[in-house]
């Protein structure tokens, strides 16, 4: 029998047995299990005829501890046969490892479940006297292997998405970005790639080249990135582009509201310069200063709805409003555009944003006409959302998560693990929690 503080151990496991467990120099413990088959029981596995003994293989493997920090340690000791006719010469079987791993069976199971719980790599490594790496293999294989059978389900399954986001979000600073796509029905992330020219985009269609499971798709919601709208005309012809609505707010109120509001605001500042170089009265100075100030400070009261605004707040909009005619203007066009995206008629939305485009294009504001004559080449895609008013806010919120999934983890080295990671994230709680 084995003692170790005080407890009395025998261990018997499929052919192997254990009497004796010893410390190491760095304090493991050391379990020892030994093969009690017999040689006269075996025969060869490629013609059946009796074997001899062949000496002995000896195979370290980690377990579980028995207290954390005090890593254990199996060691197994196997029966290495050769066959008398063929001479073929094999080791008797290991019940204790996992195939590419130093590791017992236990001991993966235990950190699939710590990985479960989000506990991290480094502490998971550390309670389990590991490589930092080969829990970071692990928790890979678990991934590939619940997007795997995820795929497949999709693909024997009769369900087909009908709507699409495609986005990109930052990799890291310096302007690296990678690709996403989502299935907007049921939030899973269909495909990540690195990049997001034509060339990178593509590398999603090749995947699902080979299969029927984007024949479905009727609608892409996405921002006004070129090879997006050029691939999906490419290879989903049926399908609508529609581009994503809050994508073209945004631009609208930082390249025109945002821009206009800033040549006000320094209007006032150079005729407040003016005023006191000539030496004319200070008040008129102050006062320019002030209106400066309250148009620089203005950027939130434009831009929001004008029915969420406090009573104080729409008095100073309509003070700023009445007293400059292009920010006026533009207020107005924004307004409209916010109201063009409410339209359900398809024929009442193309014709409200031909006059729409008309009106900017036209106006003498350059900001204004400057934009108007940018986006009215993407004229189809935004009549489209009267159609599909899908857009990509669903795909947006999740690349929330992915942010702080690279703050949790200070940025991933592998981006092949980061995509999986990224993949495995979307997943329904049930198949992210199935075991191997």
């Amino acid at each position: 029998m084995a003692h170790i503080y005080d407890t009395t151990i025998y261990a018997e496991y499929q052919g192997f047995y254990c009497e004796k467990i010893e410390k190491d120099e760095k304090g493991r413990n050391i379990f020892r299990f030994w093969s009690n088959r017999k040689t006269s029981d075996e025969v060869c596995p490629c013609c059946g005829s009796k074997v001899s003994g062949n000496g002995i293989r000896k195979v370290r493997l980690i377990d579980v501890p028995l207290v954390p920090g005090e890593p254990s340690v199996y060691e197994v000791y196997q029966h290495r046969y050769r066959c008398r006719d063929c001479g073929k010469t094999y080791t008797e079987e290991n019940p204790f490892k996992v195939k590419g791993f130093q590791l017992t069976k236990r001991c993966v199971e235990w950190i699939f479940q710590l990985l479960k719980y989000r506990m991290t790599t480094s502490d998971i490594a550390k309670m389990m006297g590991i490589h930092w790496n080969t829990v970071r293999k692990l928790e890979k294989m678990r991934m590939e292997f619940a997007i795997k059978k995820w795929d497949q389900e999709a693909q024997k399954s009769t369900y087909r998405p009908y709507y699409l986001a495609v986005d990109e979000f930052a990799i890291r600073k310096g302007h690296r970005y990678a690709t996403c796509v989502m299935d907007l029905a049921r939030g899973d992330i269909l495909w990540v790639g690195k990049g997001r020219t034509i060339k990178d985009f593509r590398q999603f269609f090749d995947a699902y080249a080979k299969t029927d499971y984007l024949s479905c798709v009727k609608a892409v919601a996405m921002d006004m990135n070129a090879s997006y709208n050029a691939l999906v005309k490419e290879y989903l012809p049926d399908a609508e582009i529609v581009y994503d609505r809050y994508h073209v707010q945004a631009q609208f109120g930082r390249d025109v509201l945002g821009k206009v509001r800033l040549d006000a605001a320094r209007a006032h500042k150079e005729t407040a310069k003016e005023i006191s170089a000539d030496g004319d009265s200070k008040q008129q100075v102050q006062q320019e200063k002030k209106l400066y100030s309250k148009i620089k400070k203005a950027r939130w009261v434009l831009l929001q709805n004008k029915e969420n605004l406090r009573q104080e707040k729409q008095q100073s909009l309509n003070e700023i409003l009445d007293t400059h005619s292009d920010l006026a203007v533009c207020y107005a066009m924004k307004e409209e555009l916010c109201a063009l995206f409410q339209i359900t008629d398809i024929n009442e939305a193309a014709q409200r944003w031909a006059k729409w485009f008309d009106a900017a294009i036209h106006s003498s504001i350059p900001a204004l006409a400057k934009f108007g004559r940018q986006k009215f080449k993407r004229l189809d895609g935004l009549v489209a959302h009267a159609k599909f008013p899908i857009n990509t806010g669903r795909l947006e919120g999740f690349n929330n998560k992915i942010k702080v999934a690279k703050r949790n983890a200070y940025g991933f080295r592998n981006l092949d693990f980061f995509f999986s990671y990224i993949r495995f994230l979307s997943l329904p709680k049930g198949v992210i929690h199935q075991n191997l």
